[in-house]
């Protein structure tokens, strides 16, 4: 056989085929091109912002964070995980989605209600400073 001959049609379409699955990538869900890592790595309040948010009380069960935000203060985006909310002082507070969607919240000091964690940005909206305790559980497998 020359090398200067062709190899014919059927020898062809078989040395593609088998060569081909060594070279098809599967792909990467969701794609990295449409949310990138930085967006689904975890935001922990205690990380983004240590100037309100402050550890007072962990164990393998919980933990206790307590926020305090002057009036008009802001919070950047984070993640909460489920927590009982308690409002150590009057708290009238707007939680922010990503998505535009906002929650205004208003409770007298010493009321409590749960919030389903999700990923928000906090303000406090009264003219007095607002002080809140964030009890959050940690999972069965964490012990």
């Amino acid at each position: 056989m020359k090398y200067g001959k062709l190899i014919p049609a059927p020898l062809a379409a078989c040395l593609l085929t088998v060569g081909l699955p060594g070279q098809v990538r599967l792909p990467q869900y969701p794609p990295p091109d449409i949310i990138s890592p930085e967006v689904l790595k975890t935001r922990d309040a205690l990380q983004v912002d240590t100037l309100h948010y402050r550890l007072d009380f962990e164990n393998e069960k919980m933990r206790v964070l307590r926020l305090t935000l002057k009036p008009s203060e802001t919070v950047p985006m984070h993640d909460d995980k489920n927590a009982l909310v308690v409002c150590l002082k009057e708290c009238h507070v707007r939680f922010t989605s990503p998505n535009g969607r906002s929650e205004d919240i208003h409770m007298e000091a010493g009321t409590s209600r749960w919030i389903n964690g999700e990923t928000r940005s906090d303000k406090n909206l009264g003219t007095k400073p607002v002080e809140m305790l964030f009890v959050e559980t940690k999972s069965v497998s964490a012990r």
